[in-house]
């Protein structure tokens, strides 16, 4: 009975929460610390008073300075809680009216009785307070540190047909760290260029903005001649880069649409199938229970669902092929099934065959390739600039194989994406040299890695013409953020010695290398810049994304 009782005092002392810091010594009725090894009484009956009077004075206790922290006074802020309620709904887009609800307040006088709960109206204000107070911070943080700043813009129309615009600016702090804040949310009277042209430029003088690097907007006309609007105010403020041929960079996402929208145009009846089997299943919550049923019949371990697409968004059309692929065999048992499914079909074109899942099997992983790289160049926390160009000639690369597939459909696909993409990228003069120029300051890739994507994409007379505007152009633009004035001499020979110098000759042939220089003209730099150095420099691994 004894050691019984033992037990089950032993058991209760296990209940404390102290007795985590402490190990029991047996047959002695003492604890050891954990921390500091300390022996301390712990006879039946003491309790654990003498333990927590040992962790206060113990001077390995890990948690002793939060043990302080708790203890400290705290007193209640009626206006701190009163930001804090605004910012939290913000952040979590909650409708002002919740705060008048009966069960709001029934909340809040449980937590703190002492906070006076604010009215919508008053809730408002101080969400226009606490807007007011960010934008005098960012404003005075342009002011001081005049960043360059890269502009993202897009118009729309709701369904009140009313034209609204958002102007959304990304640079990069004194900590390196990259930025994105919204400058400008707001009603526009329409989408013509001298519209948005003026709301752009009335919004950077609101802010203080002269700085600026590019201007991103999707393909519509009218941006095109809002940009060239914008070039002439940016120029006159004389705050551009090498004369504003940096500044217009199209939406590479919205051009990524526009190619696949147009392979897609005239789709594939096999695709048009198996979305009609797709919009069978989901039309009702029956069907869509029988089809449960197919699938645990065919034993397809799957925790998802099929979706069904938007014709018109492409991206849907490849999320709405990836998962009915994993449940073709519960079509098919549909079939057998379900009467009605074979009818509804039969009234269209009729229901998918092997060979449509077949072709569909064929055709998901170019869309994928495609789906995937819009998801990366849409990101907005981390830099794309450097992979764009690699991941849009590969793109190309992967339209130009498709072009030699031999299924017919996907043949003609991949020639109406060729001849989108060069309505964009086939102009070597219209290209933004920012693509280029990004992907050369990645380490991984520099010159040799361009010159050598290039050379595959353009013919030698167009590659010859974009290296050299490439060359050029990076020259200049290190010199203007060197000194603080764009160069305009010897722009034709910096070029030239550019091109000669990035040959490396080879080590110790110095009278090779003199004649060399002799015969052709150009100059040898002794002093080299630091661009200079990091063009010389030789890479010897390069990373080939641009093939599969």
């Amino acid at each position: 009975m004894s050691s019984s009782g033992d037990s089950n005092v032993t058991n209760r002392r296990r209940r404390f929460t102290m007795w985590e810091h402490f190990k029991e010594i047996p047959n002695q009725e003492k604890a050891e610390c954990l921390y500091c090894g300390a022996l301390i009484g712990c006879a039946s009956g003491q309790g654990t008073s003498s333990m927590h009077h040992h962790l206060a004075r113990c001077k390995e206790y890990p948690y002793a300075d939060a043990g302080k922290a708790k203890k400290c006074p705290w007193k209640f802020d009626q206006d701190a809680s009163r930001k804090e309620l605004a910012i939290m709904f913000i952040l979590s887009e909650l409708p002002f009216k919740l705060v008048e609800h009966e069960g709001f307040h029934r909340f809040v006088n449980r937590i703190q009785p002492k906070f006076l709960i604010p009215s919508r109206n008053t809730l408002r204000h101080d969400c226009y307070d606490l807007y007011m107070e960010e934008r005098s911070k960012l404003k005075k943080y342009f002011s001081e540190t005049s960043p360059r700043v890269c502009l993202t813009t897009d118009t729309w129309t709701s369904c009140q047909n009313l034209s609204y615009m958002c102007l959304t600016a990304h640079f990069v702090d004194a900590d390196w760290k990259l930025q994105k804040k919204i400058l400008n949310f707001c009603q526009i009277s329409g989408h013509s260029a001298e519209i948005i042209g003026k709301a752009i430029e009335k919004c950077l003088i609101d802010w203080g903005i002269h700085s600026v690097f590019s201007i991103t907007v999707d393909n519509a006309s009218s941006n095109d001649l809002g940009v060239q609007y914008l070039k002439k105010i940016l120029n006159s403020w004389n705050s551009l880069l090498l004369r504003a041929e940096l500044l217009h960079m199209r939406c590479y996402a919205h051009i990524l649409s526009l190619i696949v929208r147009d392979g897609l145009k005239d789709i594939n009846d096999s695709i048009a199938r198996i979305r009609s089997a797709v919009r069978y299943v989901k039309s009702s919550p029956s069907r869509v229970r029988k089809f449960k049923a197919c699938v645990e019949l065919e034993n397809i371990e799957s925790k998802s669902l099929v979706c069904l697409d938007v014709e018109t968004r492409w991206n849907s059309t490849y999320l709405m092929l990836e998962s009915a692929l994993k449940f073709e065999k519960a079509f098919s048992n549909m079939e057998f099934r379900d009467s009605k499914y074979a009818q509804e079909l039969s009234k269209g074109k009729g229901l998918p065959t092997s060979e449509d899942w077949n072709y569909a099997r064929r055709f998901l992983p170019f869309l994928k390739f495609f789906f995937d790289t819009t998801i990366k160049v849409s990101g907005s926390s981390y830099v794309t600039s450097n992979n764009m160009a690699k991941d849009m000639y590969g793109i190309y690369m992967m339209i130009e194989r498709y072009r030699g597939n031999e299924e017919q459909s996907l043949q003609e696909m991949a020639q109406r994406m060729k001849m989108k993409f060069h309505k964009y990228f086939g102009n070597v003069n219209n290209i933004n040299l920012t693509l280029f120029i990004a992907c050369i300051l990645d380490p991984r890739h520099k010159w040799d890695y361009v010159k050598w994507m290039i050379g595959h994409v353009y013919e030698s007379r167009e590659t010859e013409i974009l290296q050299e505007k490439v060359m050029t152009s990076l020259t200049l633009l290190f010199e203007q953020y060197r000194t603080g004035a764009c160069p305009q001499s010897n722009l034709r020979l910096k070029s030239t010695t550019m091109v000669s110098m990035s040959r490396s000759p080879v080590v110790g042939a110095d009278i090779m290398t003199e004649m060399y220089f002799s015969q052709t003209g150009q100059q040898y730099l002794d002093e080299k810049s630091e661009l200079d150095k990091y063009w010389r420099r030789h890479v010897n691994v390069i990373t080939l994304n641009l093939i599969y």
